[in-house]
């Protein structure tokens, strides 16, 4: 494929990266709530269906996320010690780091058991959610806007 082909091709599927990585923090961010006012029937359907967001959104537009903005740095496209870029890849990365060591472990604990376990670990996960995807709504501000 020649280079002026491959650009719009990678751009278009890190953008589609973005939107799942965006949209499946956000589900998370929406339904975390909800799940702790349910019953425990409905908190635990409600878990479920957060680990397949976190499977089928979270993981595959990080996946995306993070190749084709390689991918895109490889060809040329984008310089790397540009500012934008450096600070939005240190948030995306901080932003992966709370969801590997801290919100995935958790959820995978809380579709298996009843729930999230005590209130102050609810409270913390849900912090540590919207931290999370606070930082993420700031890349993409970043990747679009490149301010520096």
């Amino acid at each position: 494929m020649p280079y002026a082909a491959q650009v719009p091709v990678l751009r278009t599927l890190h953008v589609f990266g973005a939107i799942f990585l965006l949209g499946g923090v956000s589900t998370h961010a929406l339904l975390r709530p909800m799940a702790a006012r349910a019953t425990d029937a409905a908190q635990q359907a409600l878990f479920q269906f957060a680990w397949r967001v976190e499977l089928a959104l979270v993981y595959t537009g990080s996946a995306l996320v993070l190749i084709t903005g390689v991918l895109l740095w490889i060809v040329g496209h984008f310089k790397v010690f540009t500012g934008w870029l450096l600070l939005g890849f240190l948030l995306y990365a901080a932003a992966a780091g709370l969801d590997g060591a801290f919100l995935a472990p958790n959820l995978r604990r809380a579709r298996t058991t009843a729930g999230e376990g005590s209130q102050p670990v609810a409270a913390a996960a849900m912090t540590v959610q919207l931290v999370a995807w606070l930082l993420l709504v700031v890349v993409v501000f970043l990747m679009v806007a490149q301010p520096f």
